[in-house]
């Protein structure tokens, strides 16, 4: 009995953590837009609807759940890595929206969009601007190559 017991509750626990959906008609399971589901590294594949960063060029961002900070390294306006960090949100108004703020002096206070959070699964997910459809951000989980993070 106590075996079942605790199987039950290391199932409970797993359902909970990771917040998943039903799969859709293709098989794909899609995750609530949690701060646990998003934690970690992500790399920006696409922008605008499917352009990719030129040759070279990179994003990541990497979220810390229990703080809801965020890190992120880029060299897509110089050839030397630009680190940003800042704070991070989520919520739900009929859809999960993220949004941000930059620490002072590491740019504009506030991300230049609000995001609707679409199709999140363990290995990727789609940002959507609320304000504008048409932009729309591709991010895969990623590991930071070695030497970005100073």
């Amino acid at each position: 009995m106590k075996r079942v017991v605790k199987f039950l509750m290391v199932v409970v626990a797993a359902v909970a953590a990771f917040g998943c959906s039903e799969p859709d008609n293709n098989g794909t399971i899609f995750l609530d837009v949690t701060h646990n589901n998003i934690k970690g590294v992500w790399r920006l594949e696409s922008y605008d609807n499917g352009v990719q960063l030129a040759q070279g060029s990179y994003y990541y961002i990497v979220f810390d759940r229990a703080e809801r900070t965020f890190v992120s390294y880029d060299n897509t306006e110089s050839m030397e890595v630009c680190k940003r960090t800042g704070r991070y949100d989520i919520y739900t108004d009929g859809a999960a929206i993220i949004f941000g703020d930059y620490d002072y002096g590491l740019g504009p206070n506030d991300w230049e969009h609000r995001y609707y959070v679409r199709n999140l699964t363990t290995d990727s997910m789609q940002w959507v601007a609320t304000d504008d459809e048409s932009i729309v951000q591709v991010y895969v989980r990623a590991e930071l190559p070695e030497g970005i993070a100073k």
